[in-house]
C-alpha cells in the first residue's frame, strides 16, 4: 500500500504523461474518425479499414515506449531499499506495474476505441464493439510488457530506446499489411509469429471483414466479393480470432514475468 501511494504521488506530481497519453488518445481519434468517417462496404472501404486498423495499431506500439523508463527513474533507489531489505522486489514492481498498467495502458486504446468505433462506422453491435476494445488493450498490454523487459535489461535510456524501437518497427513489418504472409520466406515465418502487430492486426481486420460482402462498380460492372475472399488473399486466418487474442494474452503474460525476473536478478546492488 505504501509503494503504490508512493507510486501514485510521483505520478500525479508530474501528470503530463498521463494527461498527454489521454490528449492523444481523444485528439488522434477524433482525428481519425474524421479522416475514415462512414467506412464503406467496398474495395476502397477495405483498403480504408486496413489503413485505419494499422494506424491505431502503430499509435499505441510506439506509444508504449515510455514503459521504458518506469524502473529507470528509481532504479537506484529500488537497489538501495532492496539491500535495506525495506520490502520484497515483488511488492515493488507490482505497484509500479499497477500505475503504469491501468491508467496507461488500459483506459487510453478504451477512450480512443469508443470515439473512433462510431464515428469510422465499423460493424455496429455490441459483440464486434467489444471485441475491437479487447483486441486494442491486449495489444497495449503486450507491447508495454515488451517495452517494460527492455528497460529494465538495459540500462542506459538511449539504447533501451533504439533496441524498443527497432523492435517495434521489425513486428511492425510483419503485422500483415506491408508484406503479404504468403510472400514470407519460411525460413522467417517464426519472425511473424513472434510480432504483436501480425497478431493484433488480424484480430481487428478478421472481427471487422470475415462476414462483410464487398460491393464495388467497375466497368459498368457490379462486383462481389465476400470480406473473408480478400482476407485469405492477403495471407489472413479468418478462424484466427480467437487464438490471435490469446497469443496477445499470452505474450503479455510471459514479459511482464519476464520483466520481474530480470529485475529480480540484475537490480541488486553490488557491494
Amino acid at each position: 500500500v505504501i509503494l503504490s501511494q508512493r507510486t501514485w504521488r510521483n505520478l500525479y506530481r508530474n501528470p503530463m504523461l498521463m494527461l498527454t497519453h489521454y490528449a492523444i488518445a481523444i485528439l488522434l481519434a477524433v482525428l481519425s474518425g474524421f479522416l475514415f468517417y462512414g467506412l464503406t462496404d467496398d474495395i476502397p472501404g477495405f483498403q480504408n479499414r486496413l489503413g485505419l486498423f494499422f494506424f491505431v495499431l502503430a499509435l499505441f506500439g510506439f506509444s508504449t515506449l515510455s514503459s521504458l523508463t518506469v524502473f529507470a527513474t528509481e532504479r537506484l533507489l529500488f537497489m538501495r531499499e532492496r539491500a535495506n531489505g525495506y520490502y520484497s522486489p515483488i511488492t515493488y514492481f507490482l505497484a509500479k506495474v499497477l500505475f503504469d498498467i491501468i491508467p496507461l495502458r488500459i483506459i487510453p486504446p478504451v477512450i480512443m476505441g469508443s470515439i473512433l468505433y462510431p464515428m469510422t462506422g465499423l460493424i455496429p453491435d455490441g459483440p464486434h464493439f467489444f471485441k475491437f476494445i479487447l483486441i486494442l488493450v491486449l495489444f497495449n498490454l503486450a507491447a508495454a510488457g515488451i517495452c517494460l523487459f527492455i528497460g529494465i535489461v538495459c540500462k542506459d535510456n538511449g539504447v533501451a530506446s533504439l533496441i524498443g524501437s527497432l523492435v517495434m518497427l521489425f513486428s511492425l513489418l510483419f503485422a500483415g499489411l506491408l508484406l503479404n504472409h504468403n510472400a514470407i520466406p519460411k525460413s522467417a515465418l517464426w519472425l511473424q509469429a513472434l510480432s504483436i502487430f501480425h497478431y493484433g492486426f488480424e484480430a481487428l481486420i478478421v472481427n471487422e471483414v470475415t462476414y462483410l460482402t464487398l460491393v464495388d462498380k467497375k466497368y459498368g460492372l457490379d462486383i462481389t466479393v465476400p470480406g473473408a475472399t480478400i482476407l485469405s488473399s492477403f495471407g489472413f486466418d479468418t478462424q484466427a480470432l480467437w487464438p490471435d487474442v490469446m497469443s496477445l494474452a499470452t505474450i503479455s503474460s510471459v514479459f511482464i514475468v519476464l520483466a520481474f525476473g530480470a529485475m529480480h536478478v540484475l537490480l541488486v546492488e553490488r557491494r
